[in-house]
């Protein structure tokens, strides 16, 4: 369908289209193309069809923000070659990071400037390219090794962790890419070479687990992660056990396991395994953060007690 702007023929359908395919998205410049000027698109913006959102991008308004949605206006404002990145980038891949202004990579002969997006320069290998649901975004492993330039030690390990568990990348590309993007020579180069070097169990599933994790870790105890065990006929995973001990630890807590119904399923649980033999020594997110000592004090307890 088109219908008369008073200069040309706007495809209204062709319009609709282009929303359709980038979250509710236009560009002047695609505008123009379909026949409607730039008066007109702000005439539209007037009425409360469009609304600007960075220079030379519109969203419609009949279509609901999103992260697809910022991370994809970032990108059109920036032009050809601009890819979504770093915690934008790892939010597309599923990972619950930082809610901030989107992130992108542009070409190094380029330097948009906008306070509502973190414009990096530099090039993007074509392999470390991908679209999430068609915003062009760094690959999985690149966004590890650019994430480990602006996030904390424990922010990182929980990233990495989160990537491994759900299977959206492997250590081996991420070593491959940090190795491709200059290796020891990048800022935060060293801890994510560290994390993966430390692969020999299985990876972590939640943030809390990555904070008892590293409490253990930094008191010398190095418990088997993601322990499978038996009781019966029922099968657990427990985050961290001492099999031969039968000492477990156990992230704990409603936020951690899912709401009050998973926090019943919790209960019965530990009945069952303390039934088995098995000493659980549950954490929370308070324990690990307020009280560390005290978390460590009753694991080593429940250790020397299996012992004696």
């Amino acid at each position: 369908m088109t219908v008369s702007t008073g200069h040309s023929r706007f495809n209204e359908s062709g319009f609709r289209a282009v929303l359709g395919h980038q979250h509710g998205l236009v560009t002047t410049s695609q505008l123009r193309d379909l026949g409607l000027s730039q008066s007109a698109a702000a005439k539209r913006a007037r009425r409360g069809e469009l609304e600007r959102v960075l220079p030379g991008v519109y969203r419609s308004t009949l279509i609901a923000p999103s992260l697809h949605q910022q991370a994809l206006s970032a990108v059109l404002w920036a032009g050809a070659d601009a890819v979504a990145s770093h915690a934008t980038a790892a939010r597309l891949y599923g990972f619950d990071g930082p809610h901030e202004r989107p992130h992108i990579w542009v070409p190094p002969t380029r330097s948009p400037k906008s306070p509502f997006v973190a414009v990096h320069r530099g090039e993007i290998a074509r392999n470390d390219r991908r679209f999430r649901d068609r915003v062009p975004v760094t690959s999985p492993a690149r966004t590890l090794v650019d994430l480990a330039s602006v996030l904390d030690d424990e922010s990182l390990e929980a990233a990495a962790e989160d990537f491994f568990h759900r299977g959206v990348t492997t250590p081996l590309s991420v070593q491959r890419c940090l190795h491709a993007t200059g290796g020891t020579g990048r800022a935060g180069s060293r801890l994510l070479g560290d994390l993966l070097a430390d692969r020999d169990q299985a990876p972590l599933e939640r943030k809390l687990e990555v904070k008892i994790w590293r409490l253990l870790r930094k008191s010398g105890l190095r418990p088997v992660r993601q322990f499978h065990v038996r009781c019966g006929a029922k099968k657990y995973r427990l985050d961290f056990a001492w099999p031969v001990l039968k000492v477990a630890v156990e992230g704990h807590g409603f936020a951690a396991h899912g709401g009050r119904l998973a926090h019943v399923r919790d209960s019965r649980r530990l009945a069952d395994l303390v039934g088995a033999g098995w000493r659980v020594v549950p954490v929370s997110w308070e324990d690990c953060t307020q009280y560390p000592d005290e978390v460590i004090r009753k694991i080593r307890g429940a250790l020397l007690e299996a012992v004696a």
